[in-house]
C-alpha cells in the first residue's frame, strides 16, 4: 500500500527536528562553555512566592545556628525597607515554630507520690531535642504558675498531674499536665518522664554520685525529730563552693535547696543537676547498663518511652557539645504576681509578647554549663543566722 503525502512529510519532518534540536543545544553548551554566564543583581527581593518562602526557612536556619540578629537583617536588607520588620517578625516566627518540630518532653518531679493520698508536682521542665541540629533546651516551669485546668478551674499548674490522675483523664496525669502547658505556655509535649524525686537519690547513688560548680557556698538548716526525746533536733547543711561531688541524697537537697534563693534559682539547680547525670553517664559508660537500671529503678519513674527510645536519646545526650544545650526558666521578665480571692500568692503570664520571644530565642539561651555563676562583682548569700 502506498504511503500518504502526509506520512511522507512526517518522516522528513521529524528527523529534520531532532537535528535542528541536537544542534541547538550543541550550540547552547559550547557556547556555555566559550562564555560562561554570569548572574548578577540576582536579589531575594527578585524571588518567586516559593522561592521566598524557601528563602526565608534559610534566613531561619542561618538565624538559630548563628545567633545573630543583626547578620538575619543582613540577609533581608535587599528586600523593601517597608517589608523588613514584617520580614524579620516572620523569620523570628519560623524559628519560634521549632518547638512545633522539635521532639520534646515533659519532665514531671514528685517528691511525694508514694507517701501521701495528694501530691504535687515540685518540677517541671520540657526538654526539646532537636536532632537535626544537634541542640537541645529546657524549659523550666515554676510550679505556683496559676493554669486553667480543664473541667476543673483555676489552680496551680503542680496539681495538674494529680487531678489528671484521679479523675482518670485519657492518658493520665502527664496528658492533662501536657495539655495544660501546651495551652497556657504553646510549648507542646509528645512524651512524659515522671521522675519520684526520692528516685533521684537513688539514681546518683547508682552512679557514684555527682559533680557540680558551684560560685557560692549554699547553707541550709534541716530538722530531724529526735526519737528518744519527740523534739525536733535542728543541724546546718553546707555545700562549699567549688567542684562538689553530690551523693544521692545531697543532689536531692541541691535540687530542692530554698533558703536566700528564689523558686526560679531552684529551678536553675534541678536544670543543673540534669546536666550532672548527663555528665556522670558519660564518664561510666552508662548505655550499656541502661537495661539494666531500666528494670531496677523502675518503681521509681513512669514513661510513655520505651526502653529503645531512652537509649537512643541517651546517645544522643552523649554526643551533646554543652555549648548545644539551652536553659530557659520562665520568671519575673515574662510572669507577674497574681493573689486569688483565697489570697494565696501565685504567677500569671504578664508578658505573653516577650514570652513568645523566649520561647524563640530557646536555643541562644545561656548554654546550661553556664548556670550557677554568679554574676561578677554580686556577693555570696551570708550563712543563716544560728
Amino acid at each position: 500500500m502506498a504511503s500518504s503525502p502526509q506520512r511522507k512529510w512526517v518522516r522528513i519532518a521529524v528527523p529534520a527536528l531532532a537535528l535542528v534540536a541536537g544542534i541547538a543545544v550543541g550550540l547552547l553548551v559550547i557556547g556555555w562553555w566559550l562564555w560562561p554566564v554570569q548572574w548578577t543583581d540576582a536579589l531575594a527581593v527578585d524571588l518567586a512566592p516559593t522561592e521566598k518562602e524557601k528563602y526565608l526557612d534559610v534566613v531561619a536556619e542561618s538565624y538559630t545556628i548563628r545567633q545573630d540578629l543583626a547578620a538575619a537583617q543582613e540577609q533581608l536588607a535587599t528586600f523593601a525597607p517597608e517589608e523588613q520588620p514584617a520580614l524579620l517578625a516572620d523569620v523570628q516566627t519560623r524559628v519560634a515554630r521549632r518547638l512545633y518540630k522539635t521532639e520534646n518532653i515533659l519532665v514531671l518531679g514528685d517528691d511525694s507520690h508514694h507517701n501521701y493520698a495528694i501530691w504535687r508536682t515540685d518540677s517541671i521542665m520540657v526538654i526539646a531535642i532537636d536532632r537535626e541540629n544537634g541542640q537541645v533546651g529546657i524549659i523550666s516551669i515554676p510550679r505556683d504558675l496559676y493554669v486553667d485546668i480543664p473541667d476543673y478551674g483555676m489552680e496551680r499548674v503542680n496539681v495538674a498531674d494529680y487531678i489528671g490522675e484521679v479523675r482518670e483523664y485519657p492518658g493520665g496525669g502527664p496528658a492533662l499536665a501536657s495539655r495544660v502547658i501546651s495551652e497556657t505556655l504553646g510549648i507542646p509535649t509528645q512524651h512524659y518522664v515522671r521522675v519520684h524525686l526520692g528516685g533521684l537519690s537513688t539514681l546518683v547513688d547508682a552512679l557514684g554520685g555527682v559533680t557540680v560548680d558551684l560560685d557560692c557556698p549554699l547553707y541550709e538548716y534541716e530538722f530531724h525529730k529526735n526519737k528518744v526525746t519527740g523534739e525536733y533536733d535542728r543541724s546546718l547543711w553546707t555545700l562549699p563552693a567549688g567542684k562538689v561531688l553530690l551523693d544521692g541524697a545531697n543532689a536531692k537537697k541541691f535540687a530542692t535547696y530554698r533558703y536566700a534563693t528564689s523558686d526560679f534559682s531552684r529551678s536553675s539547680r534541678q536544670q543543673q543537676i540534669i546536666w550532672a547525670l548527663r555528665n556522670r553517664a558519660l564518664e561510666v559508660n552508662l548505655i550499656p547498663k541502661i537495661p539494666e537500671l531500666w528494670s531496677a529503678l523502675g518503681e521509681l519513674y513512669s514513661t510513655d518511652l520505651t526502653l529503645v527510645d531512652v537509649i537512643r536519646l541517651a546517645q544522643f545526650g552523649m554526643e551533646l557539645d554543652s555549648s548545644n544545650v539551652h536553659s530557659l526558666s520562665l520568671n519575673m521578665e515574662v510572669l507577674t504576681n497574681h493573689v486569688n480571692e483565697a489570697g494565696a500568692s501565685l504567677l500569671i503570664v504578664g508578658d505573653r509578647e516577650l514570652l513568645e520571644k523566649k520561647k524563640e530565642m530557646l536555643f541562644m539561651q545561656k548554654p546550661l554549663e553556664k548556670l550557677g555563676k554568679n554574676e561578677e562583682g554580686k556577693e555570696c548569700p551570708p550563712p543563716p543566722p544560728p
